[in-house]
């Protein structure tokens, strides 16, 4: 088996491991810091991606939408046939017919599915066909255009050049459904675009970017993400044109689209930039990195505390530690205090028995002057035996104190006359000063009986040249505790001994130094004895002038 740690290297082994874990904490604190602002940034590119998203789908929306306008809505009008499959973004569909020298015609969609006449909305406050897009309320307006086509030829091929050419006073004007906006479209493209978690965690809102006060769905947030989008007119997709690598069938020129006219111009509801509305994404209740930065706070005062537990428990192991020491070397005093004690009166016995035995003592006075020697160290023996048994079945939880009514006055001058001779042997004067009056108490009456005596047997032992003791007792009415004093004119404990003097195994050093008898259990049985009953011990004491000890019980 390997020699065990001593105090001091498990002092150091503790010392180093709480540099280390103060080490480890600074190195965490940059190390979280660092990690907080790459998720921040992580975050943001993802909140981007997703907004990036949305905008994609709502502009493939929105170009789905004019497409129908160019393609369906005006075969349909052409035709005059009924015009089905109206996307769920155009609530109302009207065509307006607006020559320059002309009068104004509008024609309405009907529930039938067909354009009908129909005087203009009070929405529609456009004299011709704008190149724009209404905001409030929003709607589409889809040109039409002519087709002018010419046919060429080269390298022994012919092709046909197709030019689309605007029409200035006609055009389809779709009102945009504002209700399936809030309640089913951008819902669900928020869902699908940032999650199914998204809406506990940010605020939406699409605002209008030619009047930022102005929102379109939810309220205007200090947005951690902005994102435009509404915008079509760059993806001609929807315009009616064949792609230059086609291939024509046999027979047939190739058609090759040479110009497409552009409709829309730059400004108040241009399609063909950014966008017209603006999707804002904002964290709940506080900025993005705030929140980030919260949860690191969160996360580092967690792992603090951790690290500051780990410290407490290096500290209290080092206590603990230091307590185990102090009671080894305590029971090991107590060890060799008592191994000398018992060895004094066994030797004593021992001794005078074999005299007796082999007829060395002979005559009346003689032979009762040995038995009364060996009395008195059977005695002191039995009297170490005793408080070594008693303080080990008061801490051992096995002996439970007996409740009954305990008569003090009774008690303490059973205890004073049972070591009356002693007392008278050695000298002493006994103080009596009991309070008639003195209430019973609830308690033991062995273990009082038990504190009683050792406080007896210590003021007998330590009572020096004064050779007094005092027996006091009385009752406070204010705390209902009737209280029991002990005093002597011996040569008082040294202050530095009052704090440890009730410990077991423990003895002053004026005590030690002057080789008084004893186990360093006594006091501690006194107190082990009053805090079974609620109630406390205390000392006075001065150097050179006694001690009083004073023990007070609940009544």
């Amino acid at each position: 088996m390997g020699r065990p740690f001593g105090f001091r290297t498990l002092l150091a082994i503790c010392g180093a491991l709480a540099v280390l874990l103060g080490a480890l904490a600074a190195v965490q604190y940059r190390w979280s810091t660092r990690v907080a602002a790459a998720d921040v940034q992580r975050e943001k590119e993802h909140l981007d991606s997703a907004a990036s998203l949305f905008a994609s789908e709502f502009n493939g929306l929105a170009a789905q939408a004019m497409q129908f306008l160019e393609s369906d809505a005006h075969a349909a009008l052409r035709s005059g046939e009924r015009l089905t499959g109206v996307p769920k973004l155009i609530s109302e569909l009207y065509y307006l017919d607006a020559p320059p020298d002309g009068v104004r015609q509008v024609r309405r969609l009907a529930a039938e599915g067909i354009f009908a006449p129909s005087p203009p909305p009070d929405w529609m406050a456009i004299p011709r066909c704008a190149a724009l897009v209404l905001e409030d309320p929003p709607a589409l307006i889809a040109p039409i255009y002519d087709v002018a086509a010419s046919e060429t030829h080269a390298g022994g091929k012919a092709r046909v050049l197709k030019t689309f050419r605007w029409r200035t006073g006609q055009c389809f004007v779709a009102r945009i459904d504002q209700t399936y906006l809030h309640e089913a479209l951008f819902p669900q493209l928020i869902h699908q675009s940032f999650g199914e978690t998204a809406a506990r965690e940010y605020d939406f809102a699409v605002v209008s970017r030619n009047r930022p006060d102005h929102a379109v769905y939810g309220t205007p947030v200090r947005a951690d993400v902005r994102k435009p989008f509404f915008s079509i007119a760059a993806n001609l997709g929807w315009l009616p044109k064949q792609p230059l690598d086609a291939k024509s069938a046999p027979g047939e020129p190739a058609v090759l689209i040479q110009r497409v006219e552009t409709v829309f111009a730059k400004g108040v509801g241009d399609l063909d930039g950014p966008g017209l509305w603006e999707l804002q994404v904002a964290h709940k209740s506080v900025p993005l990195a705030a929140a980030f930065e919260r949860t690191r706070r969160r996360d580092l005062v967690l792992s603090m505390g951790v690290e500051l537990l780990l410290v407490a428990a290096f500290v209290f192991l080092v206590i603990a530690a230091r307590r185990m020491q102090q009671l080894a070397d305590q029971k090991m005093r107590f060890v060799a205090g008592v191994s000398h004690e018992l060895r004094t009166p066994a030797s004593a016995i021992t001794m005078l028995s074999r005299n007796q035995a082999d007829g060395l003592v002979t005559g009346a006075e003689k032979v009762k002057q040995y038995g009364e020697l060996i009395h008195q160290q059977s005695r002191r023996l039995n009297e170490m035996v005793e408080q070594a048994l008693q303080y080990a079945g008061i801490h051992s939880g096995l002996r439970k104190p007996a409740k009954s009514q305990v008569d003090l006055k009774e008690l303490l001058g059973e205890a004073v006359e049972a070591r009356r001779d002693e007392l008278a042997r050695g000298g002493f004067e006994v103080e009596m000063a009991i309070d008639p009056d003195l209430p019973p108490v609830f308690g033991d009456p062995k273990l009082l009986r038990t504190a009683f005596d050792n406080l007896l047997d210590n003021a007998l032992k330590h009572g020096g040249a004064g050779r007094w003791i005092r027996v006091s007792s009385g009752y406070a009415a204010p705390e209902r505790e009737a209280w029991i004093s002990v005093e002597d004119h011996g040569p008082g404990i040294d202050p530095g001994d009052q704090a440890e003097i009730f410990e077991p195994f423990c003895r002053g050093r004026a005590a030690m130094d002057a080789q008084i008898p004893g186990s360093g259990l006594g006091l501690s049985l006194v107190r082990s004895a009053a805090e079974a009953h609620r109630g406390s011990v205390t000392l006075v004491s001065e150097p050179g002038r006694g001690s009083t000890f004073t023990m007070r019980l609940p009544v």
